[in-house]
């Protein structure tokens, strides 16, 4: 009776309806199974749209070259497990990679 669709949830008034009352246990059991179901496609929806945000980010002219260029040297040094992971370079190189994504996105953001 004391119901609100707008401020109240569902999931409250079942359990506070039906949880514990001996009358109610196998129905309770059923009202539970259904209430962790899901609603919908909900979660692949939005799974799509971070991917085509990611997209929209990661796949630009710079991260192609720079993926090709890590393929090309992981290739020339004969796998991924000769790669010299104490070199100087590519320590450098990876450490700065943040401040220089911080920086591209600063500049795209003043484009649009």
């Amino acid at each position: 009776m004391n119901f609100d669709q707008v401020k109240s949830r569902l999931d409250i008034l079942m359990h506070e309806t039906m949880a514990g009352k001996d009358m109610y246990s196998k129905l309770w059991n059923v009202v539970r199974m259904l209430l962790v179901l899901s609603h919908g496609q909900t979660a692949v929806e939005i799974g799509f749209s971070i991917n085509k945000l990611a997209e929209k980010v990661h796949l630009q002219a710079e991260t192609f070259v720079a993926k090709r260029i890590i393929c090309d040297h992981v290739s020339y040094v004969g796998g991924i497990d000769q790669v010299d992971v104490a070199c100087r370079e590519l320590l450098l190189a990876a450490s700065s990679a943040r401040q220089k994504y911080n920086l591209y996105f600063e500049e795209s953001k003043k484009k649009c």
